[in-house]
């Protein structure tokens, strides 16, 4: 992790969480590949018992593929660890299951949509990559 990250990730620790975790999260897992522990901050949104994360710019990053299959996460959120299970999810691949998770998550932070571009609905479906943290 980062030093900005870690700084999120003692916050979020401590009895101070409440500054950042009603945005931010903790995800903590162990790589598919590699498998060390790793964890890091994500901004989610909730959808009913699910978290949803917007994996903004995919493109540039790996960590999301360790979740391409169901893989166990730790979720810290609101100063409470959650065991649950993680799975990305690709917009271009399976709109139907990212149309309403993008939208949860955009409801909670619409000037993240930028990031998707200035397209039509759809063509910013396409580019979500999400990732949607169920309750083990």
């Amino acid at each position: 992790m980062g030093f900005a990250n870690s700084i999120v990730g003692v916050v979020l620790r401590s009895p101070a969480h409440r500054l950042l975790s009603g945005s931010t999260d903790l995800l903590a897992y162990d790589g598919r590949r590699s498998g060390r522990r790793i964890v890091l901050p994500t901004q989610y949104a909730r959808s009913v018992d699910d978290i949803v994360i917007l994996v903004g710019r995919p493109d540039t990053k790996r960590w999301w593929h360790n979740f391409a299959e169901p893989w166990d996460v730790d979720v810290l959120v609101a100063g409470e660890w959650r065991t649950m299970v993680g799975e990305a999810v690709v917009g271009a691949d399976d709109p139907e299951t990212a149309a309403p998770l993008l939208a949860s998550y955009l409801a909670r932070f619409p000037k993240a949509a930028k990031v998707l571009g200035d397209g039509t609905e759809t063509e910013r479906l396409a580019l979500a990559v999400l990732v949607r943290c169920r309750p083990r």
